[in-house]
């Protein structure tokens, strides 16, 4: 059974991460309802001042085909903004009629031969790992970028999605004041991220770019080196220590050293709260923020219960080590509803999708969004969050408001 909060269209989450970047132009290829929910799904997660465009296939172009609209919207799009990148997100529609998207592409390049243009087929080619959508949009863009020199002692960093572009600052610095040369991928501008090509080699700092990882590696020859996600204080540190082994850095190990004992005490007086007052929490789903949320709070002593979104193999690789570090319980089995998981492992606290906090609502347990806790990365974030979520769990307010629906709610009160 798929569960709606297991799916969000890998169409909607290409265009919310290829929107994020200056430089590339979404073109969404598919009928007008798929472009209006993909547009207004995505608004909260790009800037304004980024465009986006359409097609917008109408009824006689499902008999006929709509790749001369494709073309000519190409174009007009290419003439009027001058984008470095048109990245065309081929919908279910066009895919299941068999639109020739590689033909419309080559005639396009053979009128504008400085223009670049990559495709994604997405949609149901991904129904059950919204992530995919990310990995997916990452992959064509590096598909037109060209091959660069490589420039010794330098590294890439590859992240999840386009939320990440200029999200890597909290660990990024660590690896600067080390005197190593950073090339971001995502970053702000799409001229910054093709810089991935110049870098002697590559660290993924999540388990959703494998593809991307895979496509640098092939058409780059950089190796691919995965180390964790440089989430929570032991992740953080565990990564940034990885990096300076591989590239015999002692700088970056004296580094950490430092960081490590600036934050002792604050380390030490949050494991005290979690000693003080044990959490039992449950990350289910999501786009894929479950497996860095999980290392954070599990570092500070909470129980973790994690249900991950994806099972590539830096997925697997994160899931043994969380088990082993941590003791993390990680549910692979399918489930009916979050409430039945929710019966068998009576959590504390839930992280989850949007869709899914309804099935929890009646229990009036602390609920947060998975897509709230999206660049989860360093030091910092982790210490914020041990510091402050016992707070951010308002338990008075939710245990007042159960008691309140027990007393007036007659038939309908709180479940327990």
């Amino acid at each position: 059974m798929l569960k709606s909060y297991e799916h969000c269209c890998s169409s909607m989450q290409a265009l919310a991460t290829l929107g994020k970047v200056e430089g590339i132009l979404p073109l969404l290829h598919g009928p007008q309802p798929c472009a209006y929910q993909i547009q207004i799904g995505t608004m909260t997660c790009r800037p304004s001042r980024l465009l986006t465009a359409g097609t917008l296939i109408k009824k006689a172009e499902v008999v006929f085909g709509g790749e001369e609209s494709l073309k000519n919207q190409i174009v007009n799009m290419y003439r009027a903004y001058k984008p470095r990148i048109i990245i065309i997100i081929n919908t279910c529609l066009p895919q299941l009629i068999g639109e020739d998207i590689k033909g419309v592409i080559n005639e396009v390049e053979q009128e504008i031969p400085e223009l670049r243009v990559a495709f994604i087929d997405s949609g149901f080619n991904f129904p059950k790992c919204m992530p995919l959508g990310n990995d997916a949009a990452w992959v064509a863009i590096v598909t037109v970028f060209e091959n660069r020199e490589k420039i010794p002692g330098s590294i890439g960093i590859v992240g999840r999605s386009g939320q990440d572009a200029g999200a890597f600052t909290s660990f990024e610095v660590l690896l600067k004041r080390a005197g190593l040369t950073v090339f971001p991928f995502p970053a702000p501008h799409v001229s910054e991220m093709e810089k991935i090509a110049a870098a002697e080699v590559v660290f993924p700092v999540h388990v959703v770019p494998y593809m991307t990882c895979q496509n640098i590696h092939s058409r780059f020859g950089a190796p691919v080196e995965y180390i964790e996600i440089p989430a929570g204080i032991q992740g953080t540190s565990n990564f940034l220590r990885g990096v300076a082994d591989r590239m015999r850095n002692q700088t970056l190990h004296d580094v950490v050293d430092i960081q490590e004992q600036a934050m002792r005490p604050r380390i030490e007086a949050i494991k005290k709260k979690f000693a003080e007052e044990p959490l039992k929490v449950m990350i289910a789903f999501g786009p894929a923020s479950e497996f860095g949320l999980s290392k954070i709070l599990a570092d500070f002593g909470a129980e973790v219960i994690m249900i991950p979104s994806m099972k590539n193999a830096f997925a697997q690789r994160e899931k043994e080590l969380q088990k082993k570090r941590y003791g993390i319980t990680v549910i692979e089995e399918d489930f009916d509803t979050l409430e039945d998981l929710y019966d068998q492992y009576r959590p504390d606290a839930v992280f989850c999708e949007t869709q899914g906090r309804v099935e929890l609502t009646p229990r009036f347990i602390p609920t947060f969004c998975n897509m709230t806790f999206l660049t989860a990365y360093g030091y910092d974030f982790a210490l914020d969050l041990g510091e402050k979520f016992h707070d951010s769990m308002k338990r008075e307010v939710l245990s007042f408001w159960k008691n309140a629906v027990g007393r007036y709610g007659g038939n309908c009160g709180a479940a327990s």
